[in-house]
């Protein structure tokens, strides 16, 4: 919430009108007016962990933000990584009511002074007052980098900082200046440099005035006789919060390391001359005092030197945080820095980093234990090796053998501190990436949220801001009428074959090599292995393997997310679904397809499953931190892409590759699955007794280099041809007759094209059209679009309704891991396929060939 306060959503039912939440905005972190409170009955829900031990509890389709925008919880899995905002603050404690500044204080200066503070409401100044909570931040400011002039109040620091600064004066009722910029120089050491200073200025007296009153130093600092204000020991926590961070802002060093993983404790220094030294020394204790009182240990106080200078006798005092890492955590996370951007958000990195070392040694030190026990218990040694293989060997046998004693180490592959900085995100309002490692389910409860006025709209939930696919089919020389009465035996022994649903689980084992294997080779990798036959190879685009793959540009953790999921449908809307051609509209391209009325298919939709939507986010990313300047200009940031020709954006063209070959890969394995499936229901061969071909698979959602005719016709009626990019999203390759691509079975009629339909309305074969060339660069659409949010079909649907009435009045028959995946799939919430391609048909980018209509489907 505002001011640095936090409270549970259910309290503030009485009062949100009256509240402001704090709002993660593209330009940084702001507060916004809360506009609504919602209650509603019980619900399921889940609790999120983080790697940094966050936890918070949200119903499948509460909104998180991720790298690629707001995603709801159901489609979110342990490894993705979401934003969270670390800082926390002090719970929200009623404000004391007592005032602070009256008419008196000001008894000696002009009456038209006092005016000025009555008619912004600033006289009498009670401790409860918004504005008051402002000036206590812009005196803690400016006691640490701020002067007084001839009726002028200067604060100094960074641009972004002191914008900040002149909202704050705005809010109270006065008009701050332009942020002025000069040029300085500086000798420190004998070393001599320039360095840009930004400033502000307050220009009413009446302000400089209301300052001083507060408790600001009047004169050099240096000379004066100021102390903390006695009026912050009557205060919440939440605000002499707003004063000491203000202060630290300015003064305290910023987080830094004094090793590879441990920091320095964050210190402030103080200098008064020796006649005000007992001064200065009680303004420090009573800082000090102040974060005690809050929680925040401090080193001891010292008195650093004595120098001599024009003014005489100074003395140098300082003091700490103390810089064990859980008070560390406690001080970024709660006091932090006010009007200092950098500071502030590397002390949140810095936070982050120490919460998931603690998680780390916690795991170790839980796994001492269990090692221990196991031990004692009689186990022998390598057993328990074998047991608790996320440690190595020799921390098992330290373990158990020589009683280790303390707190464990993180271990040798622990990141630094600068290699975990370069590993996360940290947006301009502070929220910083995290991986998601486990979601669970968390039993029922009330759920309440808010909404808030700003655009963003969103807010923290316990720090929380709340890849490419394709399609294949194969044929069968089945008949629907072969199928008739074994649908249920024939779906159920799919669903138990063919893995589905979020995390893990595939047909292959994942080692680092095949993973390597399949990123670079594709299904050259799995025919070789078993996993298909030649012929599958001659019938997929590019004949299942982009040549441009880039293994090597696909990062670890995207890696390791692919190694057990090869060969996996996943969640959403990926499907696997047995099918019948009830109509065919072009009897000769049928034909060339394999295609005939009754004939059963089987179609597959799935991409490339959590390794490729990391490498997404991770390239989202790199492109933030290299080209922030191109994403300022999109009107939205999902639109972020590299420039062509730059070293970033060959390197995520090679990484997109690699994941494409990932992608045929999987479809390839479940293809396998599928045949050794119908193989057993039907006691026959699938390839020689069955005829269980590939017809054809095409990507989805993919960019690729191809080369198009492009401008006007010359003379000779010729137009120039170059290489260009064409991202397919939401679209599909639909090249016509003749075009080189189109695999050498299908070149004389064109490539096949797949467009799924929903459950209940059955989907199409076209093939590449005439004029898609000229059109739409050879694409038409790939699917029919949802006309609802998965959220809006889970109140309009309930799963175990849909899958009935799909089996009892159209004889399909559904599985899924969950009726909400089956709610939010109804064929309710798609469009209507058969408009969708008579579009296509009479644009004459994909032309119609044949209609198939749903037998049995399986869901993630």
């Amino acid at each position: 919430m505002s001011h640095g306060r936090r409270a549970r959503i259910e309290k503030l039912e009485e009062r949100f009108e009256q509240e402001q939440a704090a709002v993660a905005a593209e330009s940084g972190l702001t507060c916004s007016d809360i506009r609504l409170f919602t209650e509603s009955s019980e619900k399921p829900v889940y609790e999120i962990r983080s790697e940094t031990g966050d936890l918070v509890s949200a119903t499948a389709d509460h909104p998180f933000l991720t790298e690629t925008g707001m995603r709801e919880l159901e489609d979110i899995e342990p490894g993705d990584e979401v934003y969270l905002h670390p800082f926390e603050g002090f719970p929200d404690e009623e404000a004391p009511e007592f005032i602070v500044l009256d008419e008196e204080d000001f008894a000696d200066e002009d009456p038209q002074l006092v005016r000025v503070l009555k008619e912004r409401d600033l006289l009498p100044l009670r401790s409860s007052d918004e504005a008051f909570h402002r000036l206590l931040k812009l005196l803690g400011y400016h006691t640490g980098d701020g002067a007084f002039g001839d009726g002028i109040t200067t604060f100094y620091g960074g641009r972004e900082d002191l914008e900040a600064i002149r909202s704050d004066i705005e809010a109270i009722g006065f008009t701050p200046s332009r942020i002025y910029e000069r040029e300085r120089d500086h000798q420190i050491d004998g070393r001599e440099f320039t360095r840009t200073e930004y400033s502000v200025r307050g220009q009413a007296n009446a302000f400089k005035q209301l300052l001083i009153r507060l408790g600001a130093p009047d004169g050099k600092k240096v000379e004066s006789d100021f102390t903390a204000p006695n009026y912050l020991e009557k205060l919440t926590d939440w605000q002499r919060a707003l004063y000491l961070s203000a202060f630290f802002g300015a003064e305290m060093s910023a987080p830094d390391t004094v090793a590879p993983k441990n920091f320095y404790a964050p210190s402030v220094s103080h200098n008064r001359i020796a006649d005000e030294a007992e001064a200065g020394e009680a303004f420090l204790r009573d800082l000090m005092a102040h974060l005690e009182d809050l929680g925040i240990e401090t080193n001891s106080f010292e008195r650093v030197e004595s120098t001599q200078t024009a003014a005489g006798k100074v003395e140098r005092f300082r003091f700490g945080v103390s810089s064990e890492a859980e008070n560390l955590v406690r001080f970024f996370t709660q006091v932090g820095y006010r009007y200092n951007a950098e500071k502030r958000r590397k002390a949140l990195v810095a936070a982050q980093y120490l919460k998931r070392k603690a998680e780390v040694i916690d795991e170790r030190e839980r796994a001492a234990e269990k090692a221990r026990a196991m031990a004692d218990g009689g186990a022998a040694i390598n057993e328990v090796k074998d047991r608790l293989s996320s440690v190595n060997d020799r921390f098992i046998e330290r373990s158990v053998y020589e009683q280790r004693k303390g707190r464990p180490r993180p271990p040798a592959d622990f990141p630094d501190f600068s290699e975990y900085q370069e590993r996360v995100t940290v947006r301009e309002d502070g929220a910083v990436s995290t991986e998601v490692v486990s979601i669970s389910e968390a039993g029922v409860a009330k759920v309440y949220d808010i909404g808030v006025a700003h655009d963003a709209h969103n807010f923290f939930a316990e720090g929380f801001v709340v890849s490419n696919c394709g399609v294949r089919m194969v044929r069968t020389d089945l008949t629907y009428d072969d199928l008739r009465g074994r649908e249920e035996e024939l779906v159920d022994a799919l669903f138990e074959a063919v893995p589905s649903g979020l995390g893990g689980g595939g047909i292959a084992k994942g080692t680092a090599d095949v993973v390597e294997a399949i990123l670079e080779r594709g299904v050259e990798w799995a025919v070789d292995e078993g996993y298909g036959v030649p012929s599958d190879l001659r019938r997929c685009e590019d004949e299942g393997r982009r040549e441009d793959a880039r293994p090597e540009f696909v990062t670890q953790k995207a890696k390791d997310r692919g190694r057990n999921q090869i060969g996996s449908l996943g969640s959403g809307n990926h499907f696997l679904e047995v099918q019948r051609v009830t109509d065919v509209f072009r009897p000769e391209v049928a034909e060339a397809y394999g295609l005939s009325e009754g004939q059963v298919v089987v179609l597959i939709h799935c991409g490339s499953r959590g390794l490729g939507h990391q490498t997404c986010t991770d390239y989202l990313r790199k492109i933030e931190k290299q080209h922030g300047d191109l994403l300022a200009e999109l009107p939205d940031k999902e639109l972020a892409a590299a420039p062509a020709g730059s070293a970033l954006a060959e390197e995520y063209y090679g990484a997109m590759c690699a994941c494409i070959n990932y992608a045929w890969t999987n479809r390839q394995l479940i293809t396998h699955r599928t045949r050794e499936v119908f193989g057993d229901v039907f006691d026959a061969d699938p390839m020689a007794d069955l005829g269980m071909e590939l017809l054809y698979d095409v990507a989805h959602n993919i960019g690729k280099k191809e080369e198009h005719a492009v401008g006007e016709p010359d003379a000779d009626g010729e137009r120039e041809t170059r290489e260009l990019y064409v991202h397919r999203k939401g679209a599909t390759r639909a090249f016509p007759a003749g075009r080189e691509e189109v695999p050498a079975v299908y070149r004389d009629v064109g490539q096949p094209v797949i467009i799924p339909g929903s459950m209940g309305a059955g989907s199409y074969v076209l093939r590449g059209g005439d004029a898609s060339l000229d059109t739409s660069f050879g694409s038409t659409a790939h699917g029919a679009g949802r006309l609802m949010s998965r959220t809006q079909a889970k109140q309009e649907f309930w799963g175990g309704d849909v899958q009935d009435d799909l089996a009892e009045q159209q004889k399909i028959y559904v599985k899924a891991q969950s009726g909400a995946t089956i709610a939010e799939e109804a064929p309710g919430v798609y469009k209507d396929v058969d408009e969708v391609v008579r579009v296509s048909d009479e644009l004459g980018i994909g032309d119609k060939v044949a209609r198939t209509f749903p037998v049995c489907n399986i869901k993630g």
